[in-house]
């Protein structure tokens, strides 16, 4: 399972890198730990991509941003293995400059399965993050609240 799972994400992104570049899209790839704030559990890893289309204002860039993760290192809880896969849709502010805030805000699907048992939730997202403009990519390290007790700490690169 994880294998198709690793399969789908690259096919996915290599879809939008050999897309005619344009100005306004982007794409990305993130990965980091989904920090599980509940006694017993242990976090996964999970890695994802994000495309995007830049909106721009004078002082600073809004964009949407489509992401979708999945768990790429297992969790442990009382000895089952925990995934937890997200699906979401932000709208994302950064300000202006080679280092630069962002704040992000939108609509998150999350599925998380433990051992046989799964379960899905969608709601409320959102995150902060500060990134690094490089040459003609960006270096982005961010904290996403998935849930009440779920938090995504991820660094990520995009062009």
């Amino acid at each position: 399972m994880r294998r198709m799972k690793t399969i789908f994400l690259v096919g996915f992104l290599g879809m939008f890198a050999v897309a005619p570049a344009s100005a306004d899209w982007f794409f990305g790839a993130k990965t980091g730990p989904m920090l599980i704030d509940l006694g017993g559990f242990s976090d996964t890893t999970n890695t994802g991509v994000v495309v995007g289309y830049e909106i721009g204002v004078v002082v600073a860039d809004l964009a949407l941003e489509g992401e979708i993760t999945t768990t790429t290192s297992d969790g442990k809880f009382a000895g089952d293995k925990v995934e937890v896969d997200t699906q979401a849709l932000y709208l994302a502010f950064r300000t202006g400059g080679p280092i630069y805030f962002k704040a992000k805000g939108g609509l998150v699907n999350e599925e998380v399965t433990i051992g046989s048992r799964s379960e899905t939730d969608s709601g409320a997202s959102y995150g902060i993050g500060l990134g690094f403009g490089i040459g003609i990519a960006q270096l982005e390290l961010e904290l996403t609240a998935i849930e009440s007790d779920i938090a995504f700490l991820s660094v990520g690169v995009q062009f």
